[in-house]
């Protein structure tokens, strides 16, 4: 296999890996504190693969669609490692994949400022 073409190859900062997964970056260090995602490191700098920003993804839509707690996901991810269960199988297959392949919708903003830049809610 190509070296380009390898998703276990680490090529984005965490930045970019957030960008990708449409997560924030703080999100990406609480999977790796939570021990949920483990990207490589150079020179102290992490380095996220296509394979860790589409195991972001999968957390995501088990965290936000299904309503899973972190803890309920890396019980979710071992068993899928040891080849327990397949998370596609656990839920709607093309659910998971719209979710993963497109992301979540953009979540509406619960505050603005106005022109005089005093906060409103909406």
């Amino acid at each position: 296999m190509s070296s380009l073409r390898d998703p276990n190859r680490p090529r984005y900062f965490i930045s970019i890996a957030a960008e990708l997964a449409g997560a924030h970056p703080r999100t990406l260090r609480i999977y790796e504190e939570e021990g949920l995602l483990c990207p490589q490191r150079r020179n102290n700098l992490r380095l996220y693969s296509e394979a860790d920003i589409q195991r972001v993804r999968i957390i995501r839509f088990l965290t936000r669609r299904q309503g899973v707690n972190l803890a309920g996901v890396k019980v979710i991810l071992q068993l899928e490692a040891l080849g327990k269960i397949r998370v596609y199988d656990l839920f709607d297959g093309g659910d998971v994949e719209r979710f993963v392949e497109e992301g979540e919708p953009e979540e509406p903003a619960v505050a603005s400022l106005d022109s005089k830049g005093q906060i409103t809610r909406q």
